[in-house]
């Protein structure tokens, strides 16, 4: 009789379990599909606004990092900029593999990489919504995420932020009933980015504090501080700075050392204030969190968290003196919105059924969540100008500039500026020149020059010429900056050793003619 019985609802179970993994996958591509339809119909898959030049930035530390730094010793990141360390291992790490695997380096596959990841990460808001409220809250939810005009453009960029988040929210589904998966999910999204890291630290405290079962706070936080001492340790060796990320990001973001402080008028005031709100909304969310403890805790903590660092780094810190109108489209602001309107959403079809049945059988709730998802579609207007009329890169012209330097590459190393991602990208990706090929203007003879070097030229063109040599430098791509004067002075001071093969439009390219001697 009881294996009956057994039978029986086993047979009911996996009908319901195969239906709510069809629905899953239903979602998933929901959100999927119009995230892919903005990269290849609306955008074109090189189309990158030009306030988005990251998106290549990240892309060449995890190319240069596969082609060069893995090669340097364990997990070496590589970059022309010297910046590989500053936003954290996880995301060039992840597309190093996704570049190893697909035999790519397209990137495109970065632009995939985010959207796969928003769209999953819709997918698990609406699994932890309708786990911790209900269905209709995650549902609601999941189709706003879906279709808003924010989410879509920013999940389709390529920036790393998505990837981090798809972590998050993985560490948050995964809690309490699988605390050491929470923990490792917390643990690897620290490494994505600092202010995750500053974040799943606070998050796991409150765990630590709050949780009951001794079990579980053992491996949640086993588990957690397992990776973060690894990781600080790897940090350490790298940069000999366990916490380089939070270090840097707080020199840079916070205190402003890497900012012209640009005046606090206008909409940098407006910006200013609102973001002050944020703070304090922010933070008075946090406080109800942790004393209240709601269901959703995890995604609360998250939730408010990321808009009180928001309010804080823009309300507060020097951030604000780089902040433009555009940044109101931005992924900086993308979670912060959904996480107001999912707590709107969570109102509208958990609290409101339970207190006013009328509203919820006349279906109220739908007829509004229409509305301001109607209504959410004008936030096209400001994206569509900032991305179009002020944002994008002549592509095009970028590339035929790159071609015309490839032409000439005949082996050796190629230098090029620091500061390019893009050409750096059209070289390797596009037209062939090998990555481990490529060196940067930062890492040169000149950079690390405590005097200007033309004061003493004959003793510093020993210095100059070994470099050249030591890194088999045959061909030299100049574009701006003050490296192209310091390069074209070493010209005039030694035609000998270069061959000036074009000039275009004060850009130039030598050939280095001079042969290495034996002492």
């Amino acid at each position: 009789m009881k294996k009956t019985k057994k039978k029986k609802r086993e047979k009911q179970t996996k009908p319901r379990l195969w239906l709510n993994r069809l629905s899953l996958f239903f979602l998933f591509l929901l959100a999927l599909i119009p995230r892919l339809y903005f990269i290849f119909v609306v955008s074109q898959p090189i189309e990158i606004p030009l306030w988005y030049g990251d998106v290549f930035h990240h892309w060449q530390i995890a190319y240069l990092s596969k082609e060069i730094g893995f090669k340097q010793g364990f997990l070496r990141l590589w970059d022309l900029k010297g910046m590989e360390y500053f936003w954290g291992l996880m995301h060039p790490l992840v597309l190093a593999i996704l570049f190893k695997l697909t035999g790519s380096a397209n990137i495109l596959i970065p632009r995939l990489l985010s959207t796969v990841c928003g769209s999953a990460s819709i997918v698990l808001l609406y699994s932890i919504l309708k786990r911790e409220f209900n269905w209709q809250a995650g549902l609601a939810s999941a189709i706003f995420a879906s279709f808003f005009p924010i989410s879509i453009f920013n999940n389709s960029i390529g920036m790393q932020e998505e990837l981090g988040i798809f972590l998050i929210l993985l560490g948050i589904f995964n809690w309490p009933k699988s605390p050491g998966l929470t923990g490792l999910f917390f643990g690897l999204a620290a490494m994505e980015r600092g202010e995750f890291w500053l974040f799943t630290l606070a998050w796991v405290g409150v765990l630590l504090i709050r949780e009951k079962n001794f079990d579980k706070r053992i491996i949640l936080g086993g588990v957690y501080f397992v990776l973060n001492l690894l990781y600080i340790k790897y940090l350490a060796f790298w940069t000999g700075n366990g916490i380089y990320p939070l270090y840097w990001n707080f020199l840079a973001s916070v205190k402003g050392e890497w900012f012209i402080e640009a005046p606090i008028v206008g909409y940098r005031l407006v910006a200013r204030q609102v973001n002050r709100g944020l703070f304090f909304f922010g933070l008075l969310g946090i406080l109800w969190t942790f004393f209240k403890k709601p269901k959703g805790l995890l995604l609360f903590l998250f939730g408010f968290t990321n808009i009180f660092f928001l309010g804080f780094m823009l309300g507060f810190g020097a951030y604000i003196h780089g902040f433009e109108t555009r940044i109101w489209t931005d992924r900086l602001y993308n979670w912060p919105y959904l996480f107001c309107l999912v707590l709107l959403f969570i109102f509208l079809f958990d609290i409101v059924p339970r207190k006013a049945s009328f509203w919820h059988k006349i279906k109220f709730n739908w007829l509004l969540f229409a509305l301001i998802l109607g209504l959410s579609w004008q936030t096209w207007r400001p994206i569509n100008y900032f991305w179009k009329e002020i944002g994008l890169v002549n592509y095009q012209l970028r590339k035929e500039k790159a071609a015309r330097a490839a032409q000439y590459y005949q082996g050796g190393g190629f230098l090029i500026s620091e500061n390019d991602p893009i050409l750096t990208y059209f070289l390797t990706a596009e037209l062939g020149v090998p990555g481990d090929s490529i060196r940067g203007q930062m890492f040169d003879a000149f950079f690390y020059a405590e005097e200007d070097p033309f004061q003493n030229w004959g003793e510093f063109k020993k210095k100059f010429r070994k470099w050249l040599v030591d890194e088999d430098i045959k061909l030299i791509y100049l574009s701006s900056g003050d490296h192209k004067e310091l390069y074209e002075q070493a010209v005039e001071k030694e035609p000998g050793w270069f061959e000036l093969l074009e000039s275009n439009s004060g850009n130039k390219i030598y050939r280095v003619t001079l042969e290495e001697k034996k002492d």
